[in-house]
Order: structure tokens, then sequence, then C-alpha cells
């Protein structure tokens, strides 16, 4: 993770208060045990249940002190989350519903964890170097289209750490105007990139929820999705095809790792049945072993440091995603909340219901809250609509409502590293073109799953 991304998730090292960095450390350890548990646990299964317990545990640990290292914004969100958890548990008297929370998040905990470690051996590698320099040159006129493209390549693997990568490309005399639609283009590019990449936390959330969907199925539909509204967002900005074929020649260093990466996932889903969160978890580890053994000790041994390092940057999202998890835990074991809110969706076709998953998931976004805490309700409020839509629409709904929701959430962090990295005022990248080209995917998105719908049945 680059020290931006570093400042951007949580208090830097030079503004820490002195209890925040003491805590820096049990953090990592809980975290880096946590890992261990299911890396261990998705290899052997019949060992899965107490080594899960023994994981949930160690996410109970881990809350307290990632509370007091998060950012502020986060502890506010936190602390009314934790407050309407303690209200309906007290009401129903059941606190079961928390212990469930715990293992429907502990997962993420250790995917969250090897992403970074993903993350910074990816970007140190060769290939990122090659594509910096290859884009560089673009012509101004390419710029957009450029960073758009550029960063749909480079974030499905590296996420916002893309934003890195892209940013030091423009020129030291582009205008604010220029940096803030060069920014938006290369959030956009991360933000469709998430619709179909299992290194996305949504994709991997969903995926692990709805068991009875293919992990595969999901990514394809996504890519598809994706490659549409790449395609029409192109042809927005007057991409040409001799623009589009110079960036794309940009981007071909990244072809080895993609398919080695992609080659890597889909063999481990292939012979264990892992779904895609397990398959990153396994398989992160060993990939970056692959790529670690030809640099050398002397360039490994410090990424691995940076990697253990920075494990305790992502405690924050983590923290939000183990309270959403129990919020919706808590929320949908309520008697009653779904069995009085399903019936009011009742008969709809399936296009107002998606449309309304996606709008919903969007709301909520902008509003601060975290898409894990959305598409859970909705997960629970579907749940008793077994009918109502096909479940992969409904899957693919979730992931690019919650793909296009931190694109226009007041917190989001890919839209906060942005501003960092591009040097462009926080507000100017929310209130933006984004906000409608969100709107105009979502929408044009839900008719499209609609369809597929129709087909299916």
């Amino acid at each position: 993770m680059t020290t931006s991304d570093r400042q951007t998730a949580l208090p830097s090292a030079q503004h820490a208060s002195p209890l925040q960095r003491a805590i820096v450390r049990p953090i990592q350890i809980l975290l880096i045990g946590l890992t261990a548990l299911q890396f261990v646990a998705l290899l052997v299964p019949p060992w899965a249940g107490p080594l899960g317990d023994l994981a949930a545990v160690l996410l109970a640990l881990v809350i307290p002190p990632a509370v007091v290292r998060a950012r502020r914004t986060t502890r506010v969100l936190f602390a009314l989350l934790a407050a309407a958890v303690a209200a309906v548990t007290w009401a129903v008297g059941n606190p079961w519903p928390i212990w469930q929370g715990l293992h429907n998040a502990m997962l993420l905990g250790a995917f969250l964890c090897v992403l970074q470690l993903l993350r910074t051996i990816a970007h140190a590698g060769q290939a990122i170097r090659e594509v910096r320099a290859r884009l560089a040159p673009l012509d101004p006129r390419q710029v957009e289209g450029g960073f758009l493209v550029g960063a749909f390549g480079i974030g499905s693997f590296l996420s916002f750490g893309a934003h890195a990568v892209l940013a030091p490309l423009m020129r030291t005399d582009v205008q604010e105007r220029g940096r803030r639609e060069a920014a938006l283009a290369s959030v956009r590019g991360i933000s469709f990139a998430a619709f179909w990449s299992p290194f996305f936390v949504g994709v991997a959330y969903v995926t692990h929820q709805m068991h009875d969907v293919s992990a595969g199925s999901v990514i394809l539909l996504g890519l598809a999705c994706a490659v549409l509204a790449l395609a029409a967002d192109l042809a927005v900005a007057g991409t040409g095809p001799r623009s589009l074929v110079r960036i794309l020649y940009g981007l071909l260093p990244l072809v080895p790792i993609s398919a080695l990466i992609a080659a890597v996932f889909v063999a481990i889903m292939w012979l264990t049945g892992i779904g895609a969160m397990g398959a990153v978890v396994v398989g992160v580890p060993l990939l970056s072993a692959v790529l670690l053994v030809p640099m050398g000790r002397e360039q490994a041994e410090p990424l691995l440091k940076t990697s253990l390092g920075g494990i305790v940057y992502g405690s924050d999202e983590l923290l939000l995603v183990a309270a959403a998890n129990i919020f919706a835990a808590v929320l949908t074991g309520l008697p009653g909340f779904a069995p009085t809110v399903a019936p009011l969706l009742v008969g709809l076709p399936p296009f107002p219901l998606l449309l309304a998953v996606i709008a919903i998931m969007l709301l909520a976004g902008a509003l601060g809250l975290h898409p894990a805490i959305s598409a859970s309700v909705l997960l629970g409020v579907f749940g008793n609509l077994p009918d109502a839509v096909a479940r992969l629409s409904l899957a693919e709904a979730l992931i690019i409502g919650w793909s296009l929701a931190v694109t226009i959430s007041p917190v989001g962090v890919t839209v906060m590293v942005a501003s960092q990295m591009f040097h462009v005022p926080y507000p100017k990248l929310v209130f933006s073109r984004n906000l409608a080209t969100a709107l105009l995917v979502g929408a044009a998105s839900a008719g499209l799953l609609a369809l597929l719908d129709a087909a299916v049945r």
C-alpha cells in the first residue's frame, strides 16, 4: 500500500496518538492469526468448525483496538451500528446473531489481509513499471480514456492501488480541471472492475453469502456488464478506435500476470470447490510465493515487511464489514422483520425489483453506510422471496450496486485515495459526473439483468 493509501485509510504514523501507535502490533498479530486459521480451515474442511470458532474469537478481539485506530467517521458509523445492535439484542434477548455475524465476517478479515500482500507485490513488479512508461506519452485527448481503461485493467487486481500507478502519469502543468477528469475516470474504471473481479470485497462477499450461485457465473456476468459499461463510457468520452488501440498497447505488460492470477484462482475453485473469497485467501499466498522467488531475498524481504506492516491499514474496512455483518445478522434475525418487508415486494416484476436493489444500495452508500449493510439486509429480505428474481441476477445486482455506491459515498476509500493521489478536493469527486454515471449505469444494469432473468426462466 502506498503512503497515500495509508494516510487515507487511517491516521498516519506522524499524526497517530501514542495509544494508536502502541496497538498496531496487536492488531497485526491478531489479523495474521485470523488469516492463518482461515487458510488452514479452507484446505482442511474437517477442521473448519473449531478453527472457525477460534477465528471468530480473534476477530472479536480485533474490534476494540481497531476502533481506537480508526478514522473519526468510521468510529461514528461503528458507534451507531453498535448502538443499534445492542438495542435490538436487548429487545429480543438473544445474543446468538452477534456470534453468527462474527462468523460471517471472519473470512473477509483474512481476505482483506491477503489482498494487502498481493497489492504490495504486484505494485512493485516490472509489469507495472512498463505500463506506467507506456501510458506516460498519451496525447491529452487520450488521457481520460487512458485513465479509465488503465484503472479498469490495473484495478482488477490492485483495487484503489491503481490510482498510485496512474496519478504520476499526469503532467505537472495540468490544471485542476484536467486532474479532476483524470481522477474521475480512474474512479469509474475501478468501479467497473469491481463488477466482476474476485479481488473486490463486493464480489467476494456476495458470492460467499449466496452459496447457491456459481462464483464463476457471477464473475463472467459481471465482466460482461463491466465491458458494456466501459464501452459506453469510452463512447461518451469520444475515445476512438485508434486511441483505444494505443491505450490497450500500453496495458499489454499486464497480460502475463493477469493470466497467471486467473489460472491460479480458476484452478483452486475447480479443484477444491472453494468459493471466490476462499480461493483468494488460499491462492494469494501461493501466488505471492511464485512472484517473490525470482526477485531474490534482497527485494522480497522488504516487500514482505511492507505488506505485513500494512495489514493494520485495512482494519478500518474490516471494522465496518464486521459491524455490518453483525448488524445484518441481528436485524434479519429479528422476528417478523423479513416476513414483514418481503410481502411489500411480492408480485413486482424483476426489473423494478432489481432496480430497487441497486437504488437502495446507492442511497445507502450516499448516506455513508457501508455496502455490506444494505447487501446483508437485502439478502435477508430476498431470502423470503425465493422465486421473485433469478439468484444470479440478484447476486450481480448486489455487486453492481455495491461497486457504484462506493463512487458516491462520502466515506468511500476509493474516492478518498483518488483525491489525494490526483490532488483534487474530495467534494469535487463526490459531487461530479460520476453521480450521474452511477445512476445511469445502475438503471441500465437493472434492465440487462431483468432480461437475463427472463431468459433464465
